[in-house]
């Protein structure tokens, strides 16, 4: 694939709730969705994620709107529309307008096609055989730039499967879960920065120390990044182990021994270091939950440290989020609605 895709630039709904009609604008850099509860920011996140997965739970996202399109650099990536299947309950004629209804929606949103000239944008050098499916395109991007999720409620694992697919016995929340699995992705990235380093070693020139201190620049900053937010209750990284695991005093403990918030900052600070400065997306929905208040304020400046080229994307309530810097990266969901089905019309 190219190098042209880093970002998603625009988000386009139909009909979220039967309803709202929805066009985002997004920064490459970070974009902040707020909004009371029950407005439609986690509905959002969640649609816009769930479609660069294929991961659509087509009976329940049905019901939430009709359609969605993802544009990333300008070019639209994909677009999907829910067909809504016949109700025995309603008669044919009101049965006949939702399908008129949705023959035009398809129109605007046809599910399975790209148009040459956004292939050309997204594959440069590469022949236009007349269309790609959407699996196919998502299937490479997937490839090619990291996505991430994270949803920080910390609620126990729901079934005995979830529990022996992780080998840890301290695993014991979904949290757990998730700390464990990205602590996986942070034993493999350390070996890539460590074959890098060795790489660098092995030319021996006057550089050298100077690359490979490059090449750890990151990771050392994680190390300490996390060092000096865990040193009020006395916590540090145990830096004699390969896996992540801490030291509390003389005591050693892993990372599922933290507490809430620790954990969550953690799994937030982890996501972003494995993606290893490369283009991503990172979403996240309400990350404050549980994290302190001087936590929150240095959110966003922690991750575009540690990756300055990851598009930031999270709904949130806290007004702390955006304090320090980033109230312009705000979007009001009432603000993105475009039309409202249901707005009164007035008589000219």
């Amino acid at each position: 694939m190219g190098d042209t895709i880093t970002h998603i630039s625009k988000v386009e709904i139909k009909g979220l709730w039967g309803r709202y009609d929805i066009e985002w604008n997004l920064s490459p850099e970070t974009n902040v969705l707020a909004g009371i509860n029950g407005s439609g920011k986690s509905t959002i996140l969640n649609a816009v994620y769930a479609l660069l997965n294929r991961e659509f739970d087509i009976d329940e996202t049905a019901m939430l709107f009709d359609c969605i399109a993802v544009y990333v650099n300008e070019v639209l990536l994909a677009k999907y529309r829910f067909a809504k299947s016949i109700d025995s309950s309603l008669s044919k004629l009101q049965n006949d307008a939702i399908n008129q209804k949705f023959e035009k929606i398809k129109e605007d949103f046809d599910s399975d096609k790209i148009v040459g000239k956004a292939y050309k944008q997204i594959y440069p050098g590469r022949k236009f055989t007349g269309f790609i499916t959407l699996s196919s395109l998502l299937y490479e991007l997937k490839d090619y730039l990291q996505i991430d999720f994270i949803k920080t409620f910390d609620v126990p694992l729901k079934s005995l499967e979830e529990v022996r697919k992780i080998s840890s016995e301290l695993v014991k929340t979904d949290l757990d879960a998730q700390v464990h699995n990205k602590g996986r992705s942070y034993l493999d990235y350390q070996i890539n920065i460590g074959k890098r380093a060795f790489e660098i070693l092995s030319k021996s020139n006057s550089d050298t120390k100077a690359g490979v201190a490059g090449v750890r620049k990151t990771y050392d900053s994680f190390l300490q990044m996390v060092d000096d937010l865990f040193l009020p209750t006395g916590k540090k990284v145990n830096r004699d182990k390969n896996e992540l695991s801490f030291l509390s005093g003389d005591e050693e403990i892993s990372a599922c021994q933290l507490s809430s918030g620790e954990k969550q900052l953690l799994l937030i600070l982890l996501t972003v270091l494995v993606q290893d400065i490369k283009p991503s997306i990172l979403f996240m929905d309400e990350p404050e939950l549980s994290l302190h208040f001087d936590w929150q304020k240095k959110l966003i400046q922690y991750i575009r440290e540690l990756n300055p080229n990851v598009q930031v994307i999270l709904a949130t309530h806290s007004p702390a989020i955006i304090m320090e810097g980033w109230v312009d990266k705000v979007s009001e969901v009432r603000d993105l609605i475009v039309l409202d089905r249901k707005a009164p019309t007035h008589a000219s």
